[in-house]
Protein backbone atom coordinates (compact mmCIF):
# COMPACT_ATOMS: atom_id res chain seq x y z
CA UNK A 1 0.00 0.00 0.00
CA UNK A 2 2.42 3.20 -1.41
CA UNK A 3 0.39 6.02 0.33
CA UNK A 4 0.42 3.68 3.97
CA UNK A 5 4.12 3.31 3.51
CA UNK A 6 4.31 7.20 2.70
CA UNK A 7 2.10 7.82 5.72
CA UNK A 8 4.66 5.87 7.65
CA UNK A 9 7.65 7.75 6.51
CA UNK A 10 6.18 10.86 7.50
CA UNK A 11 5.25 9.65 11.05
CA UNK A 12 9.60 8.30 11.43
CA UNK A 13 9.86 11.84 10.19
CA UNK A 14 8.18 13.78 12.41
CA UNK A 15 9.53 11.64 15.02
CA UNK A 16 12.93 11.43 14.43
CA UNK A 17 12.73 15.49 14.07
CA UNK A 18 11.53 16.04 17.04
CA UNK A 19 14.06 13.88 18.61
CA UNK A 20 16.67 15.79 16.25
CA UNK A 21 15.59 19.14 17.98
CA UNK A 22 16.30 18.48 21.85
CA UNK A 23 19.47 15.91 21.52
CA UNK A 24 22.75 16.77 20.30
CA UNK A 25 25.68 19.26 21.13
CA UNK A 26 25.48 20.90 24.50
CA UNK A 27 27.08 23.49 22.14
CA UNK A 28 23.95 23.93 20.67
CA UNK A 29 21.84 24.00 23.41
CA UNK A 30 20.69 20.51 22.95
CA UNK A 31 21.21 16.94 25.54
CA UNK A 32 24.15 14.76 24.57
CA UNK A 33 22.46 11.38 23.98
CA UNK A 34 25.17 9.83 26.11
CA UNK A 35 23.37 11.85 29.04
CA UNK A 36 19.47 11.44 27.92
CA UNK A 37 18.50 8.55 29.88
CA UNK A 38 18.89 8.19 33.86
CA UNK A 39 20.38 4.25 33.11
CA UNK A 40 23.64 2.46 31.28
CA UNK A 41 25.27 5.92 30.38
CA UNK A 42 23.40 6.68 27.77
CA UNK A 43 23.92 3.50 25.58
CA UNK A 44 20.22 2.56 25.59
CA UNK A 45 19.90 5.79 23.65
CA UNK A 46 22.50 5.43 21.48
CA UNK A 47 21.17 1.99 20.17
CA UNK A 48 19.14 4.46 17.96
CA UNK A 49 21.42 4.45 15.44
CA UNK A 50 20.28 1.60 13.52
CA UNK A 51 16.97 2.83 12.18
CA UNK A 52 18.32 6.75 12.24
CA UNK A 53 20.79 5.09 9.12
CA UNK A 54 17.68 3.51 7.89
CA UNK A 55 15.36 6.25 7.97
CA UNK A 56 18.07 8.15 5.91
CA UNK A 57 18.65 5.48 3.19
CA UNK A 58 14.83 5.71 2.89
CA UNK A 59 14.85 9.38 2.13
CA UNK A 60 18.49 10.18 1.59
CA UNK A 61 17.79 13.34 4.04
CA UNK A 62 21.73 14.47 5.34
CA UNK A 63 20.36 15.67 8.78
CA UNK A 64 19.28 11.67 9.23
CA UNK A 65 23.32 10.90 8.42
CA UNK A 66 25.02 13.82 9.96
CA UNK A 67 22.76 12.82 13.06
CA UNK A 68 23.66 9.08 12.67
CA UNK A 69 27.43 10.63 12.33
CA UNK A 70 26.75 12.52 15.63
CA UNK A 71 25.64 9.09 17.58
CA UNK A 72 28.52 7.32 15.87
CA UNK A 73 30.86 9.92 17.22
CA UNK A 74 29.61 10.00 21.00
CA UNK A 75 30.40 6.28 21.23
CA UNK A 76 27.85 4.75 22.45
CA UNK A 77 28.29 5.81 26.39
CA UNK A 78 29.44 9.20 28.40
CA UNK A 79 32.59 7.02 29.88
CA UNK A 80 34.04 5.30 27.03
CA UNK A 81 33.96 5.08 23.34
CA UNK A 82 32.66 1.53 22.81
CA UNK A 83 33.39 1.37 19.35
CA UNK A 84 36.94 2.31 19.96
CA UNK A 85 36.80 -0.61 22.28
CA UNK A 86 35.71 -3.08 19.99
CA UNK A 87 38.39 -1.92 17.68
CA UNK A 88 41.72 -1.86 19.75
CA UNK A 89 40.35 -5.68 20.57
CA UNK A 90 41.89 -5.71 23.99
CA UNK A 91 38.45 -5.99 26.13
CA UNK A 92 35.73 -8.33 26.35
CA UNK A 93 32.32 -6.65 26.38
CA UNK A 94 32.13 -8.18 29.67
CA UNK A 95 34.89 -6.11 30.54
CA UNK A 96 33.53 -2.98 29.02
CA UNK A 97 32.23 0.00 31.86
CA UNK A 98 28.86 -0.48 30.30
CA UNK A 99 27.65 -4.03 30.00
CA UNK A 100 23.89 -3.72 29.26
CA UNK A 101 23.67 -6.24 26.22
CA UNK A 102 20.73 -5.98 23.93
CA UNK A 103 21.36 -2.71 23.46
CA UNK A 104 24.98 -3.00 22.88
CA UNK A 105 24.20 -5.08 20.56
CA UNK A 106 22.21 -2.73 18.57
CA UNK A 107 24.39 0.13 18.47
CA UNK A 108 27.14 -2.05 16.89
CA UNK A 109 23.67 -3.03 14.31
CA UNK A 110 23.34 0.49 14.33
CA UNK A 111 27.54 0.87 13.19
CA UNK A 112 27.23 -1.90 10.31
CA UNK A 113 24.34 -0.34 8.85
CA UNK A 114 26.51 3.00 8.69
CA UNK A 115 29.78 1.15 7.80
CA UNK A 116 27.48 0.39 4.55
CA UNK A 117 27.34 3.81 3.67
CA UNK A 118 30.52 5.34 4.88
CA UNK A 119 33.01 2.65 4.26
CA UNK A 120 35.17 3.00 6.86
CA UNK A 121 36.89 -0.11 7.40
CA UNK A 122 37.87 0.91 11.19
CA UNK A 123 34.01 0.47 11.60
CA UNK A 124 34.02 -2.79 9.94
CA UNK A 125 36.50 -4.46 11.88
CA UNK A 126 35.33 -3.01 15.19
CA UNK A 127 31.91 -4.90 14.45
CA UNK A 128 33.63 -8.41 13.72
CA UNK A 129 35.88 -8.03 16.19
CA UNK A 130 32.59 -7.41 18.83
CA UNK A 131 31.14 -10.29 17.44
CA UNK A 132 34.09 -12.70 17.68
CA UNK A 133 34.70 -11.52 21.50
CA UNK A 134 30.97 -12.32 22.32
CA UNK A 135 30.67 -15.69 20.73
CA UNK A 136 34.48 -16.61 22.75
CA UNK A 137 33.50 -15.01 25.81
CA UNK A 138 29.39 -15.25 26.23
CA UNK A 139 27.56 -17.12 24.20
CA UNK A 140 25.87 -19.97 25.85
CA UNK A 141 25.18 -23.40 24.94
CA UNK A 142 21.19 -22.14 23.95
CA UNK A 143 22.88 -19.47 22.43
CA UNK A 144 22.19 -16.25 24.39
CA UNK A 145 24.20 -13.80 26.69
CA UNK A 146 24.04 -13.30 30.19
CA UNK A 147 23.60 -14.94 33.53
CA UNK A 148 23.17 -11.49 35.12
CA UNK A 149 20.02 -10.48 33.85
CA UNK A 150 20.63 -9.22 30.64
CA UNK A 151 24.11 -8.15 31.03
CA UNK A 152 27.81 -9.40 29.61
CA UNK A 153 29.31 -10.88 32.40
CA UNK A 154 31.21 -13.77 30.28
CA UNK A 155 28.85 -15.70 30.17
CA UNK A 156 30.36 -18.59 28.36
CA UNK A 157 32.60 -19.73 31.58
CA UNK A 158 29.57 -19.05 34.16
CA UNK A 159 27.04 -20.74 32.43
CA UNK A 160 26.92 -24.22 34.84
CA UNK A 161 27.30 -22.49 37.96
CA UNK A 162 24.31 -23.38 40.10
CA UNK A 163 24.41 -19.71 41.77
CA UNK A 164 23.70 -17.39 39.06
CA UNK A 165 19.55 -17.18 39.91
CA UNK A 166 17.01 -17.55 37.13
CA UNK A 167 16.69 -13.81 35.94
CA UNK A 168 19.31 -14.63 33.03
CA UNK A 169 19.16 -15.88 29.38
CA UNK A 170 16.72 -12.96 28.43
CA UNK A 171 15.09 -13.37 25.16
CA UNK A 172 15.34 -9.75 24.11
CA UNK A 173 19.24 -10.70 24.00
CA UNK A 174 18.44 -13.63 22.26
CA UNK A 175 16.27 -12.02 19.15
CA UNK A 176 19.09 -9.29 19.26
CA UNK A 177 21.90 -11.88 18.75
CA UNK A 178 19.79 -13.54 15.70
CA UNK A 179 19.39 -10.13 14.31
CA UNK A 180 23.06 -8.93 14.50
CA UNK A 181 23.96 -12.67 13.80
CA UNK A 182 21.81 -12.21 10.27
CA UNK A 183 23.51 -9.00 9.18
CA UNK A 184 27.04 -10.28 10.26
CA UNK A 185 26.30 -12.97 7.76
CA UNK A 186 25.26 -10.90 4.93
CA UNK A 187 28.54 -8.43 5.67
CA UNK A 188 31.05 -11.15 5.87
CA UNK A 189 29.72 -14.27 4.45
CA UNK A 190 31.38 -16.42 7.06
CA UNK A 191 29.04 -19.64 7.84
CA UNK A 192 30.22 -19.39 11.49
CA UNK A 193 27.60 -16.51 12.14
CA UNK A 194 25.04 -19.02 10.82
CA UNK A 195 25.86 -21.79 13.39
CA UNK A 196 25.46 -18.81 16.21
CA UNK A 197 21.82 -17.84 14.64
CA UNK A 198 20.86 -21.70 14.15
CA UNK A 199 21.87 -22.55 18.22
CA UNK A 200 19.58 -19.17 18.84
CA UNK A 201 16.84 -20.18 17.18
CA UNK A 202 16.55 -23.88 17.95
CA UNK A 203 17.24 -23.55 21.53
CA UNK A 204 16.69 -19.94 23.32
CA UNK A 205 15.10 -18.96 20.92
CA UNK A 206 11.91 -21.57 20.72
CA UNK A 207 12.33 -22.19 24.03
CA UNK A 208 10.55 -19.03 24.65
CA UNK A 209 7.75 -19.40 23.17
CA UNK A 210 4.71 -19.45 25.43
CA UNK A 211 3.40 -22.78 23.53
CA UNK A 212 1.04 -23.46 26.38
CA UNK A 213 -0.79 -20.14 27.28
CA UNK A 214 0.86 -19.70 30.10
CA UNK A 215 0.64 -16.62 32.51
CA UNK A 216 3.60 -16.01 34.67
CA UNK A 217 3.00 -17.12 38.07
CA UNK A 218 3.99 -13.81 40.17
CA UNK A 219 1.45 -11.66 38.09
CA UNK A 220 -1.33 -13.39 39.19
CA UNK A 221 -0.41 -13.06 43.35
CA UNK A 222 1.22 -9.15 42.93
CA UNK A 223 -0.85 -7.69 40.46
CA UNK A 224 -4.63 -9.42 41.14
CA UNK A 225 -6.25 -6.36 39.48
CA UNK A 226 -5.14 -6.10 36.19
CA UNK A 227 -5.99 -8.41 33.18
CA UNK A 228 -4.67 -11.60 32.99
CA UNK A 229 -3.61 -12.70 29.48
CA UNK A 230 -0.75 -15.16 28.05
CA UNK A 231 2.27 -13.35 26.69
CA UNK A 232 3.36 -14.87 23.55
CA UNK A 233 7.27 -15.30 24.56
CA UNK A 234 8.59 -15.59 28.11
CA UNK A 235 11.51 -13.84 29.33
CA UNK A 236 14.28 -15.62 30.79
CA UNK A 237 15.66 -18.97 30.27
CA UNK A 238 17.08 -21.56 32.57
CA UNK A 239 20.37 -23.36 32.71
CA UNK A 240 20.86 -25.47 35.57
CA UNK A 241 17.77 -26.61 37.26
CA UNK A 242 15.03 -24.37 37.29
CA UNK A 243 11.62 -23.40 36.02
CA UNK A 244 10.68 -21.08 32.90
CA UNK A 245 8.71 -18.12 33.82
CA UNK A 246 10.42 -16.41 35.94
CA UNK A 247 9.40 -12.17 36.07
CA UNK A 248 8.28 -10.40 32.63
CA UNK A 249 11.31 -8.32 31.41
CA UNK A 250 10.30 -4.41 30.55
CA UNK A 251 7.13 -5.15 32.72
CA UNK A 252 3.93 -2.28 32.08
CA UNK A 253 0.40 -2.09 32.70
CA UNK A 254 -1.09 -0.41 30.15
CA UNK A 255 -4.03 2.46 31.06
CA UNK A 256 -6.26 0.41 30.14
CA UNK A 257 -5.41 -2.46 32.70
CA UNK A 258 -3.73 -4.98 29.95
CA UNK A 259 0.20 -5.57 30.32
CA UNK A 260 3.35 -6.02 28.27
CA UNK A 261 6.50 -6.55 28.30
CA UNK A 262 9.70 -5.91 26.02
CA UNK A 263 10.52 -9.63 25.02
CA UNK A 264 6.86 -9.62 24.23
CA UNK A 265 7.69 -6.83 22.18
CA UNK A 266 10.75 -8.32 19.93
CA UNK A 267 9.97 -12.15 20.45
CA UNK A 268 8.19 -12.01 16.58
CA UNK A 269 11.71 -10.40 14.71
CA UNK A 270 13.21 -14.28 15.85
CA UNK A 271 10.71 -15.79 13.69
CA UNK A 272 10.59 -13.04 11.02
CA UNK A 273 14.47 -13.48 10.30
CA UNK A 274 14.30 -17.42 9.91
CA UNK A 275 13.45 -16.88 5.86
CA UNK A 276 15.48 -14.07 5.67
CA UNK A 277 18.61 -16.30 6.85
CA UNK A 278 17.48 -19.44 5.14
CA UNK A 279 18.64 -19.03 1.87
CA UNK A 280 20.72 -15.99 0.28
CA UNK A 281 22.20 -14.76 -2.92
CA UNK A 282 25.73 -14.74 -2.88
CA UNK A 283 27.90 -13.47 -5.41
CA UNK A 284 27.83 -16.29 -7.99
CA UNK A 285 24.98 -18.37 -7.11
CA UNK A 286 22.57 -19.35 -3.91
CA UNK A 287 24.10 -19.99 -0.10
CA UNK A 288 21.25 -22.66 1.35
CA UNK A 289 21.79 -21.26 5.58
CA UNK A 290 18.96 -23.17 7.34
CA UNK A 291 17.37 -26.93 6.34
CA UNK A 292 13.86 -25.97 6.97
CA UNK A 293 11.11 -27.70 5.47
CA UNK A 294 9.71 -25.91 2.48
CA UNK A 295 9.92 -24.47 -0.87
CA UNK A 296 11.80 -21.42 -1.58
CA UNK A 297 11.88 -19.32 -4.47
CA UNK A 298 14.64 -17.28 -6.04
CA UNK A 299 16.69 -15.80 -9.14
CA UNK A 300 19.60 -17.94 -10.43
CA UNK A 301 22.81 -15.29 -11.10
CA UNK A 302 21.83 -14.55 -14.61
CA UNK A 303 17.90 -13.91 -13.20
CA UNK A 304 15.94 -17.36 -14.10
CA UNK A 305 13.51 -18.46 -11.52
CA UNK A 306 14.93 -21.45 -9.18
CA UNK A 307 12.48 -23.30 -6.47
CA UNK A 308 14.78 -25.09 -3.86
CA UNK A 309 12.04 -27.28 -2.20
CA UNK A 310 13.61 -28.93 1.11
CA UNK A 311 12.21 -32.26 2.37
CA UNK A 312 13.40 -33.01 5.93
CA UNK A 313 12.56 -33.40 9.65
CA UNK A 314 16.09 -31.72 10.48
CA UNK A 315 16.97 -31.16 13.37
CA UNK A 316 14.91 -34.40 14.48
CA UNK A 317 17.32 -35.86 12.23
CA UNK A 318 20.26 -34.75 9.69
CA UNK A 319 19.06 -35.88 6.62
CA UNK A 320 17.83 -33.69 3.90
CA UNK A 321 16.78 -33.92 0.75
CA UNK A 322 17.03 -30.92 -1.97
CA UNK A 323 14.98 -30.70 -5.25
CA UNK A 324 15.97 -28.18 -7.40
CA UNK A 325 13.35 -26.85 -10.25
CA UNK A 326 14.37 -24.64 -13.24
CA UNK A 327 12.72 -23.03 -16.33
CA UNK A 328 16.12 -23.68 -18.14
CA UNK A 329 19.81 -25.10 -17.47
CA UNK A 330 22.61 -23.17 -16.19
CA UNK A 331 25.96 -23.07 -14.63
CA UNK A 332 26.28 -21.27 -11.06
CA UNK A 333 27.54 -22.50 -7.70
CA UNK A 334 25.01 -23.53 -4.64
CA UNK A 335 26.44 -23.24 -1.02
CA UNK A 336 25.56 -25.94 1.70
CA UNK A 337 26.48 -25.01 5.06
CA UNK A 338 28.04 -27.46 7.11
CA UNK A 339 27.53 -26.82 10.44
CA UNK A 340 30.95 -26.85 12.73
CA UNK A 341 29.20 -29.83 14.92
CA UNK A 342 28.70 -32.07 11.64
CA UNK A 343 32.07 -33.93 11.86
CA UNK A 344 31.16 -36.45 9.29
CA UNK A 345 28.93 -34.65 6.49
CA UNK A 346 28.07 -36.49 3.47
CA UNK A 347 26.71 -34.99 0.48
CA UNK A 348 25.17 -36.12 -2.94
CA UNK A 349 24.00 -34.82 -6.00
CA UNK A 350 22.18 -36.92 -8.06
CA UNK A 351 23.12 -39.91 -6.67
CA UNK A 352 27.57 -39.06 -6.94
CA UNK A 353 29.04 -37.99 -3.91
CA UNK A 354 30.56 -34.63 -3.50
CA UNK A 355 33.62 -33.34 -1.66
CA UNK A 356 32.88 -31.72 1.59
CA UNK A 357 34.82 -29.23 3.86
CA UNK A 358 34.08 -27.12 6.43
CA UNK A 359 31.87 -23.81 6.09
CA UNK A 360 30.17 -24.03 2.82
CA UNK A 361 30.14 -27.38 0.53
CA UNK A 362 30.51 -25.22 -2.88
CA UNK A 363 28.80 -27.35 -5.53
CA UNK A 364 29.17 -25.36 -8.91
CA UNK A 365 27.96 -27.34 -11.81
CA UNK A 366 25.16 -27.00 -14.95
CA UNK A 367 21.85 -27.32 -13.05
CA UNK A 368 19.00 -28.76 -14.38
CA UNK A 369 15.64 -29.03 -13.22
CA UNK A 370 15.01 -32.12 -11.21
CA UNK A 371 18.62 -32.12 -9.91
CA UNK A 372 18.33 -33.78 -6.31
CA UNK A 373 20.72 -32.75 -3.56
CA UNK A 374 20.95 -35.38 -0.55
CA UNK A 375 22.83 -34.41 2.83
CA UNK A 376 23.14 -36.24 5.81
CA UNK A 377 24.56 -34.30 9.09
CA UNK A 378 26.24 -36.31 12.13
CA UNK A 379 23.71 -36.26 14.87
CA UNK A 380 25.83 -37.77 17.41
CA UNK A 381 25.27 -36.33 20.89
CA UNK A 382 28.16 -35.17 21.93
CA UNK A 383 28.69 -34.22 25.81
CA UNK A 384 29.89 -30.47 26.83
CA UNK A 385 32.04 -30.07 30.00
CA UNK A 386 31.87 -26.31 31.84
CA UNK A 387 34.78 -24.48 31.08
CA UNK A 388 36.46 -23.90 34.62
CA UNK A 389 37.55 -20.26 35.57
CA UNK A 390 38.35 -19.85 39.27
CA UNK A 391 37.45 -16.43 40.33
CA UNK A 392 37.07 -12.79 37.99
CA UNK A 393 36.02 -9.64 38.36
CA UNK A 394 32.89 -8.63 36.92
CA UNK A 395 30.82 -5.35 35.69
CA UNK A 396 27.53 -6.97 36.72
CA UNK A 397 26.33 -5.09 39.46
CA UNK A 398 23.94 -2.18 38.87
CA UNK A 399 23.53 0.92 41.28
CA UNK A 400 19.94 1.45 40.61
CA UNK A 401 19.13 5.36 40.71
CA UNK A 402 22.81 6.12 40.37
CA UNK A 403 23.47 4.91 36.74
CA UNK A 404 26.67 3.00 37.87
CA UNK A 405 27.72 -0.39 36.68
CA UNK A 406 30.10 -1.49 39.64
CA UNK A 407 32.75 -4.06 39.83
CA UNK A 408 31.95 -7.40 41.56
CA UNK A 409 34.06 -10.33 42.78
CA UNK A 410 32.94 -13.60 40.88
CA UNK A 411 33.95 -17.07 42.17
CA UNK A 412 33.22 -20.33 40.47
CA UNK A 413 30.78 -22.58 41.61
CA UNK A 414 32.45 -25.84 43.06
CA UNK A 415 28.83 -27.77 41.89
CA UNK A 416 30.06 -26.33 38.15
CA UNK A 417 32.23 -29.08 37.39
CA UNK A 418 30.10 -32.15 37.98
CA UNK A 419 27.32 -30.57 35.22
CA UNK A 420 27.55 -32.13 31.63
CA UNK A 421 25.21 -30.46 28.45
CA UNK A 422 23.90 -32.82 25.71
CA UNK A 423 24.07 -31.27 22.12
CA UNK A 424 22.58 -33.43 19.46
CA UNK A 425 22.84 -31.22 15.95
CA UNK A 426 22.21 -27.95 16.91
CA UNK A 427 19.46 -28.99 19.39
CA UNK A 428 20.68 -28.81 23.34
CA UNK A 429 18.98 -31.53 25.15
CA UNK A 430 17.26 -31.35 28.16
CA UNK A 431 15.76 -33.04 31.94
CA UNK A 432 12.01 -32.62 32.15
CA UNK A 433 10.72 -33.75 35.48
CA UNK A 434 7.73 -35.15 33.67
CA UNK A 435 10.06 -37.51 32.00
CA UNK A 436 10.37 -38.95 35.72
CA UNK A 437 13.34 -37.86 37.18
CA UNK A 438 14.10 -34.21 39.18
CA UNK A 439 16.85 -32.15 37.44
CA UNK A 440 18.22 -31.66 40.64
CA UNK A 441 19.09 -35.52 41.13
CA UNK A 442 22.73 -36.25 39.64
CA UNK A 443 22.88 -38.73 36.99
CA UNK A 444 25.29 -40.91 35.60
CA UNK A 445 26.12 -40.58 32.18
CA UNK A 446 28.23 -43.02 29.78
CA UNK A 447 30.58 -40.96 27.80
CA UNK A 448 33.02 -42.49 25.20
CA UNK A 449 36.97 -41.50 24.95
CA UNK A 450 35.39 -39.74 21.86
CA UNK A 451 33.43 -37.09 24.09
CA UNK A 452 30.46 -38.60 22.44
CA UNK A 453 27.21 -40.34 24.10
CA UNK A 454 25.85 -43.29 22.23
CA UNK A 455 22.30 -42.03 22.93
CA UNK A 456 19.30 -42.93 20.63
CA UNK A 457 15.71 -42.52 19.17
CA UNK A 458 13.28 -44.74 21.19
CA UNK A 459 10.84 -46.40 19.25
CA UNK A 460 7.75 -44.64 21.22
CA UNK A 461 8.25 -41.29 22.89
CA UNK A 462 7.39 -41.25 26.23
CA UNK A 463 7.45 -37.30 26.57
CA UNK A 464 3.81 -36.19 27.39
CA UNK A 465 4.45 -32.82 25.65
CA UNK A 466 5.29 -31.69 22.35
CA UNK A 467 8.68 -31.87 21.61
CA UNK A 468 11.03 -31.85 18.37
CA UNK A 469 12.76 -35.07 19.69
CA UNK A 470 13.20 -37.51 22.38
CA UNK A 471 16.41 -39.07 23.06
CA UNK A 472 17.84 -42.22 25.56
CA UNK A 473 20.63 -41.30 26.99
CA UNK A 474 23.01 -44.24 28.32
CA UNK A 475 24.19 -44.36 31.82
CA UNK A 476 27.23 -46.26 33.31
CA UNK A 477 25.07 -49.09 34.67
CA UNK A 478 24.06 -50.44 31.39
CA UNK A 479 20.43 -47.77 32.48
CA UNK A 480 19.24 -44.92 30.34
CA UNK A 481 17.03 -42.13 31.31
CA UNK A 482 15.29 -39.44 28.63
CA UNK A 483 15.47 -36.27 27.20
CA UNK A 484 14.00 -34.33 24.95
CA UNK A 485 14.80 -30.71 23.07
CA UNK A 486 15.48 -27.85 25.46
CA UNK A 487 13.00 -25.84 23.30
CA UNK A 488 10.50 -28.04 23.97
CA UNK A 489 11.10 -28.65 27.82
CA UNK A 490 9.46 -26.17 30.96
CA UNK A 491 6.80 -24.88 29.16
CA UNK A 492 4.31 -25.17 32.33
CA UNK A 493 6.70 -22.58 33.66
CA UNK A 494 6.15 -24.50 36.99
CA UNK A 495 8.06 -26.56 39.25
CA UNK A 496 5.76 -29.64 37.66
CA UNK A 497 7.91 -29.23 34.75
CA UNK A 498 11.45 -27.98 35.87
CA UNK A 499 13.77 -28.70 33.64
CA UNK A 500 18.10 -28.52 33.16
CA UNK A 501 19.99 -28.07 30.18
CA UNK A 502 23.03 -28.46 32.38
CA UNK A 503 22.69 -31.56 34.03
CA UNK A 504 24.22 -32.21 36.91
CA UNK A 505 26.19 -35.90 37.09
CA UNK A 506 27.40 -38.34 39.44
CA UNK A 507 31.12 -38.19 39.23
Amino acid sequence: DNEFIEEIIVAMCKQVDEIMSKIGSAEEGKKPITQATSHWRGLNSSSLLEPIVRLYNITKEKKYLDFAEYIVQCGGTSVENIFELAYENNLYPYQYPVTKAYEMISCFEGLLEYYRITKNDRYKTAIINFADKILESDFTVIGCSGCTHELFDHSTVRQANTTNGNIMQETCVTVTLMKFFYQLTLLTGNPKYVDAFERSLYNAYLGSVNSEKRIEPSIKKEYPEIHLEPLPFDSYSPLTSGTRGNKIGGFKIMPDNHYYGCCACIGAAGIGLVPKMAVLKSYNGLAINLYIPGTIKSETPSGNQISIANETDYPRSGKIKITISLDQEEEFTIMLRNPQWSKTTCVTVNGEITAVREGYVEIQRLWKDGDIIKMELDMRTEAIKPIPYGQQILMNKVVWGQNYIVPTFDREDPLAKSHIALRRGPLMLALDSRLGIDPDTPVSIDIGEDGYVNAVIPESDMAPYQHIVEVCIPTKDNSYFRVTDYASAGKLWTEESKMAVWLRTIN
